[in-house]
């Protein structure tokens, strides 16, 4: 009794936080989405846009491989083969959003180097990007491995559990593809990533409207 209240308590802690990091996400790409636009920032685009598609194609074809092997006309069948069509793609989104924030923080540095000030803050968006796809990462992984712990002795969660695995290592695979030899931004609208360029291109702004100042000026001197 005393485990099944203890299993009930860990995994509904686990799932309202998974909730509460999955709408923290969504607000936060929803206010990238609306920061670029209202401010028409151009960020670097990413060169491998195109091989996106190819994510969601073999994500769909495991995910509906397993919904259908899992399949059973049961409640536990018809949510095994539920947990068993979101599995792989949990898990290589997992890694995918670690490689993808990875990579963006080494394009933030490299935008920022000819300022010590963007130089600050570049350093502190990286830190961001790095520290958030580390936590996804390890809450995730812990997740699971608690979960697959507290139910297991079926073959079924052993089934869910390696196509999250084999999920893992595709969204590692694919993230290295993507984020290889390319110098755009991944996760474009990521808010600390956004508000970093957007903090770049007030700058130039700046430091434009600084010089047409200083031309102006001079100008007049010398009449």
């Amino acid at each position: 009794m005393l485990r099944e209240f203890l299993s009930f308590f860990l995994l509904s802690a686990f799932v309202l936080l998974n909730i509460t990091i999955s709408l923290w996400r969504l607000f936060g790409r929803f206010t990238g989405i609306t920061l670029r636009k209202s401010l028409g920032l151009n960020l670097p685009e990413n060169e491998k846009k195109s091989w996106e598609r190819l994510f969601t194609v073999v994500w769909l074809f495991v995910g509906i491989w397993a919904f259908f092997k899992l399949w059973s006309w049961s409640v536990t069948g018809i949510m095994s083969a539920i947990f068993g069509f979101l599995a792989f793609r949990s898990g290589a989104n997992v890694t995918k959003a670690l490689v993808y924030s990875l990579h963006d923080r080494e394009i933030v540095k490299e935008h920022s180097r000819d300022s010590r000030a963007l130089s600050i803050i570049g350093t502190a968006t990286g830190l961001s990007l790095l520290l958030e796809g580390l936590f996804i990462f390890s809450f995730a992984l812990a997740y699971k491995v608690l979960s697959t712990t507290l139910n297991s002795g079926t073959r079924v969660n052993f089934f869910i559990l390696i196509l999250w695995i084999g999920g893992l290592i595709f969204g590692l695979v694919f993230g290295w593809f993507i984020a290889k030899n390319n110098r755009g931004i991944l996760m474009e609208n990521a808010i600390s990533t956004v508000g970093f360029f957007a903090t770049k291109k007030g700058k130039e702004k700046g430091e434009e409207a600084t010089k047409k100042v200083k031309s102006v000026g001079g100008k007049l001197r010398r009449r």
